[in-house]
């Protein structure tokens, strides 16, 4: 029997069984109650919009991450993250990501709650649920930074690593090159202090610029030496001998040319704001 065979008979068994109502004979109604509708509570729904975060981050167009980041919002208005894709994608201007980084600090905040900052400062990153926020305040920092708004940028810095010393986020490199920017020598010697470990190019040309700032050019000679032990593509960018990309790199290896990009891009700033020690530098390139 066809399909449609299948359907008719079926219809004429109903019709058949369902005696008329006269008849006082109607088929039994079951007396089993309809299931409750789920309710989810606020930590699942934003678990359910979290999942949709991790789909925009893999997304292949800025449209497609939006829409995925507005239905996670849709479930949660404590996703943070959907405001960082939203940032990253829709934003047209450093303002209009600032307002949107600040949305997502803020949802954060209500989702951990003010009593989870004091209890678990010191190591937040280790604990997962904290990320959303820390990505957010980051792209605050930055924004602010772009928005000239460098004290307001440079406390949230510092704040961040407050919450998280040990730097998973990588916030100490933004951060030196800001202090030395502002000529707050005092917090990039923290920073050295904290992070005395660190070989990068950034802490080892960084070096350089801070003791020229101090009025010391030996231990800068010193400090120079190493720094070209460490990375010398840095003095290429610097000399004028090699151009910057158009395009900063995404990845990176110790003492690679893509690192001196990235020094050169985040610390030039710092290093013009000291013409002193530009010129300092140069003649000591040239000899």
């Amino acid at each position: 029997m066809g399909t449609i065979g299948v359907w008719a008979g079926r219809k004429e068994q109903l019709s058949v069984s369902k005696k008329s109502p006269r008849t006082g004979t109607q088929g039994k109604r079951s007396t089993r109650p309809a299931p409750a509708p789920l309710i989810l509570n606020e930590s699942q729904t934003l678990e359910q919009a979290q999942a949709l975060i991790s789909q925009a981050w893999e997304a292949t167009t800025d449209r497609q991450a939006a829409t995925l980041a507005r239905q996670a919002l849709a479930l949660s208005p404590d996703c943070a993250d959907a405001y960082t894709v939203l940032a990253n994608v829709e934003a047209r201007s450093a303002e209009d990501a600032c307002l949107l980084y600040q949305q997502g600090v803020d949802a954060g905040r209500r989702h951990l709650g003010e009593a989870f900052f004091d209890r678990e400062m010191g190591h937040f990153w280790k604990l997962t649920e904290t990320r959303p926020y820390m990505r957010a305040r980051q792209g605050l920092a930055d924004c602010l930074w772009a928005l000239r708004r460098k004290e307001d940028s440079i406390a949230h810095g510092e704040a961040l690593l407050e919450l998280n010393p040990e730097d998973n986020q990588e916030i100490r490199y933004g951060l030196l090159s800001r202090y030395l920017a502002v000529g707050d020598e005092a917090g990039a010697t923290r920073l050295f202090q904290q992070y005395g470990y660190d070989s990068s190019a950034a802490f080892l040309w960084s070096r350089v610029l801070l003791d020229l700032r101090r009025g010391d050019p030996l231990a800068a000679k010193q400090a120079l030496h190493a720094a070209m032990q460490g990375n010398p593509h840095v003095a290429d960018l610097f000399s004028g001998q090699r151009k910057p990309p158009a395009r900063l790199p995404t990845q990176f290896s110790p003492g690679d040319r893509q690192e001196a990009a990235i020094y050169f891009a985040g610390f030039a700033e710092a290093w013009l704001a000291s013409s002193d020690a530009m010129e300092w530098l140069l003649d000591q390139l040239t000899e």
